[in-house]
């Protein structure tokens, strides 16, 4: 039977806080109270539950009587969100983007030189970027030159998703139980703000890279659904968050 890896994460999560007192949690607990609380009574019973439904946060955490929800990335995990490929476009009108910007975007994912997946032959990754390297470079330029676009394209990959009748998540969590960093929204939007973001050569949004769910290339389409599908992702996540976490007040 099919388990669900994600979730037996979260479980173990939920299983080494719930109800026990601040005081007996292990050090790395002890260190994501600090940091998300501040000082803390030892004395006091901690509270730890799973998010039910398809949420951005995995599980909550709460000290008298305040509660935090946290989004869980373990292992390798750098995809962040997918989405549908004609609504995403539709939310990058919505903050103006260039006709121009709007045509690089489709070329790259579709990858066959055309803007509907309609074309014959579907290049390779690196044959696609060389023909549209300098429109790339504008493309990016321009996702890049906002920085309240690109915090709110991380609020809602990140943090909170699509949906406006979702939970969103306070802090983000990179590791296991026994060791990792937990970052808040709050830090990652001040590191945005003191970055300049348009140096990467892949197709992006402040940190957070973009790509076909499925291009299919030299081999037949499988899910045509899957072709109008795009995965969010962000590189060196593990790295980048502990480098937050260490500059950034949160």
């Amino acid at each position: 039977m099919h388990k669900n890896i994600g979730r037996l994460k979260e479980d173990e999560f939920v299983f080494a806080i719930n109800g026990k007192r601040a005081e007996d949690l292990s050090h790395n607990f002890k260190h994501i109270l600090r940091e998300i609380f501040g000082l803390f009574d030892g004395k006091e019973i901690i509270k730890c539950g799973l998010v039910e439904k398809l949420q951005k946060p995995d599980f909550y955490i709460e000290y008298k009587g305040i509660r935090k929800y946290i989004s869980l990335k373990t292992g390798r995990a750098q995809t962040v969100a997918e989405g549908d490929l004609k609504a995403f476009l539709d939310y990058l009108r919505s903050w103006h983007l260039s006709i121009e910007s709007q045509k690089t975007f489709l070329y790259y994912h579709f990858g066959d030189g055309t803007m509907d997946g309609s074309g014959e032959k579907r290049m390779e990754y690196f044959e696609l970027v060389a023909k549209l390297n300098q429109r790339i470079v504008r493309l990016n330029e321009e996702l890049n030159r906002n920085k309240d676009f690109i915090k709110d394209v991380v609020h809602r990959l990140v943090f909170k998703g699509w949906s406006e009748d979702n939970l969103a998540a306070d802090y983000i969590y990179f590791g296991d139980v026994n060791y990792g960093v937990v970052c808040s929204e709050k830090q990652i939007f001040k590191h945005i703000d003191r970055r300049d973001w348009a140096f990467m050569d892949n197709p992006h949004i402040g940190p957070i890279q973009f790509r076909p769910h499925a291009r299919y290339i030299n081999t037949p389409i499988k899910k045509e659904k899957s072709r109008w599908k795009i995965d969010f992702w962000w590189a060196n996540l593990s790295a980048d968050l502990e480098y937050i976490a260490e500059r950034y007040d949160g």
